[in-house]
């Protein structure tokens, strides 16, 4: 059964008032056009990246980072590209054009954390589709990077209601669907869910930002990213982002953990490297100021 949003008056208006893809958007859907066809030109994408400085920049400087190991420095966009694969790059796109999105929000505080926690919760997709051989691992990146997207367009479509959201979210425990659901009408799962169907994302990540709250299809192989971004998004939220604070096995074995066949053991590695990677990697994806 498909993911349904309720028809409403006041998310249709929100919806409607969002743009395209912020961080110079004709660039961004050439790359991720280019980057999903392993037949695409390494010169048209090379093209395509230098037209924006900045981000070339990122690139060489991803390609360059200690997680990839290299024992020379790599100097070409080309060499860069090669080593990191298309796949790597798309999502280094995405999360540099995501990252604009959040300039426009003025509450500092939730901006940093939300954005903090949004690529944590990518980084945690990702290593945990490798840990258990999902074929999507970068698509999960690109999932967990969009799952909290709603919550970013309620904060500046509706600062004052959502305002109210944050606080009762604070002083009383209680979930923001919860508070999103009783104040607005609607959650940002229903906000993702529509804006990344307006933006043509493709449907397995739009399903998996609907969905990260509440994941279906357990018996589906391979398993629906929505039950990674669901246990990456527990382990963003009880991880410590520092490798020499990281916290002990999790109270209890969320239950997308049992899904995904992973065990405490497993999923303290998965924290550990989720650290080292969120300290060594969380400036790279930052659109310049």
């Amino acid at each position: 059964m498909a993911f349904v949003v309720q028809p409403n008056r006041a998310l249709d208006r929100i919806i409607a008032s969002i743009g395209d893809l912020p961080a110079s958007p004709a660039i961004v859907s050439t790359l991720m056009s280019l980057t999903a066809d392993i037949n695409s030109s390494l010169n048209k994408i090379c093209k395509a990246i230098m037209a924006d400085q900045s981000l070339t920049a990122r690139v060489l400087k991803l390609s360059n980072s200690s997680f990839y190991g290299r024992a020379k420095e790599v100097y070409t966009l080309k060499e860069a590209i090669i080593l990191l694969g298309f796949k790597t790059l798309r999502s280094l796109v995405v999360a540099s054009s995501t990252h604009s999105l959040y300039k426009g929000v003025a509450n500092q505080r939730f901006r940093d954390s939300l954005w903090e926690h949004t690529l944590a919760t990518a980084l945690a997709s990702r290593l945990t589709a490798q840990a258990i051989d999902h074929p999507g691992f970068e698509e999960a990146f690109i999932a967990g990077l969009m799952h909290d997207i709603g919550k970013l367009v309620l904060m500046q479509k509706t600062p004052e209601q959502y305002q109210t959201v944050i606080v009762g979210a604070e002083e009383s425990g209680r979930s923001y669907i919860e508070l999103e659901r009783e104040i607005l009408g609607f959650d940002h799962t229903e906000v993702g869910h529509l804006l990344l169907q307006k933006w043509a994302f493709p449907r397995l990540l739009v399903q998996a930002v609907a969905e990260h709250h509440a994941p279906r299809g357990e018996n589906e192989r391979p398993v629906p990213l929505a039950f990674i971004v669901n246990l990456a998004d527990t382990l963003a939220r009880n991880a410590n982002m520092s490798a020499e604070e990281t916290s002990a096995d999790l109270p209890e074995l969320p239950p997308a953990a049992l899904i995904l066949g992973l065990d405490q053991i497993r999923l303290k590695e998965i924290i550990t490297a989720l650290a080292v990677q969120f300290a060594g990697e969380k400036e790279l994806y930052r659109a310049s100021e």
